[in-house]
């Protein structure tokens, strides 16, 4: 579908870019330069995708974001590639060792969690910038989190996000190694609860979702009365434990959104939004917190067509956005009544996956991340 929109040369280039950051090994060894590539026919290395010798011969930022690093492979196994990684005094029979500070820093995640449009330079993904510019990045080696203090130190049962512990995981970084205070974990949990589960990646999966439950808050901001007519409610959806805005990446894919509902005292319905239909479709009046892009011609699906950003609607790290909702309340309506606000996510809609996977389409998990009920009218 995409691959046939993708006609001008900056499409393109656009769709190209891809494969620099998702299978960087056949990127650089020129077996595919295109998601239009066969990858069936890539070795088993560079099938892989990103796999651990990769991420360990970074050994130079050319520039942050759109895959701007260099690499320091090895000539086999008579001359091993050194690993770089965070630890001084790592030792290994089998290659050179040598510690990166550049490996503690998020500026390591920046080199590709910035992305950009490849012919047109329009920011797609910024989330390390996003991080760049929040309260997480004091300025102060003592005090900064960096996206490895919450990424790499989760493990199931442990979500460590901005709003939770994050404690250290004890261990040895190898079987022969010494004893450390912290073993960087390797799970590289986001909010994709979808894809992992699909590879097999269970545990991934359920983390993911510990992940998206431990990220944000709500509040419900009542009137000092409620009576019959025209009233109206507030829900304060705050971003208390992602370093990056919420969501982020290919935010006009990913959907979070706020379902709302007020019943009386009877379980009669008084006010609703951002319920699902029968087809997942999520209701128009809902707060849904994504960027849209396009172009000239409006709102595009394709990023490789887009040139512009039409619409920015989401929640700064450690920030927040107070969302408004007006209702009527009947003359039989019976007190006091019930406010019930959800922060809901999913990693695509629905109707998108449907549309794209056509019968192999599957049913995309909605994530409850946060709720809410509250009182009014007593």
């Amino acid at each position: 579908m995409f691959l046939k929109d993708a006609t001008s040369s900056e499409a393109l280039l656009e769709m190209k870019a891809c494969v620099k950051c998702h299978t960087p090994l056949g990127f650089r060894s020129y077996s595919i330069s295109s998601p239009r590539d066969d990858y069936d026919r890539l070795a088993e290395l560079p099938a892989q995708g990103i796999f651990c010798n990769w991420c360990h011969n970074i050994s130079e930022v050319k520039h942050l974001g759109d895959a701007g690093y260099e690499v320091a492979p090895g000539g086999g196994e008579d001359d091993p590639s050194t690993m770089l990684g965070p630890f001084k005094d790592a030792y290994s029979d089998y290659h050179p060792t040598q510690y990166s500070e550049l490996h503690t820093k998020s500026e390591f995640c920046g080199l590709c969690h910035n992305v950009s449009h490849a012919a047109n330079k329009l920011p797609l993904e910024a989330t390390y910038d996003e991080w760049k510019n929040s309260p997480y990045n004091t300025g102060n080696p003592e005090t900064t989190v960096h996206c490895q203090d919450c990424h790499m130190r989760q493990r199931p049962g442990v979500p460590s996000t901005g709003k939770t512990e994050r404690p250290d995981n004890p261990g040895k970084a190898a079987d022969t190694g010494p004893d450390r205070e912290h073993i960087w974990t390797h799970y590289f949990v986001g909010g994709n609860a979808v894809v992992t589960r699909l590879l097999g990646g269970t545990v991934n999966a359920e983390m993911a979702v510990e992940r998206l439950q431990n990220a944000a808050d709500l509040e419900i901001v009542k009137e000092d009365e409620y009576k019959e007519g025209l009233s109206h409610i507030k829900v304060k959806v705050i971003n208390s434990g992602a370093g990056h805005y919420l969501p982020t990446g290919l935010t006009e894919v990913r959907k979070m959104w706020l379902a709302v509902s007020i019943t009386d005292a009877h379980n009669r319905e008084i006010m609703r939004s951002g319920m699902l239909d029968q087809k997942g479709t999520i209701e128009k009046d809902a707060v849904i917190y994504n960027t849209v892009l396009g172009n000239e011609d409006g709102p595009v699906a394709n990023v490789a067509l887009a040139d512009r950003i039409l619409y920015d609607h989401r929640i700064p790290p450690k920030g927040y956005r107070i969302e408004k909702y007006s209702f009527d309340i009947p003359a039989n309506a019976s007190f006091p009544l019930k406010v019930t606000a959800t922060l809901k996510y999913r990693s695509i809609s629905q109707p998108f996956a449907d549309e794209i996977l056509g019968d192999k389409s599957i049913e995309i998990p909605v994530i409850d991340m946060v709720s809410v009920t509250d009182i009014i009218g007593q």
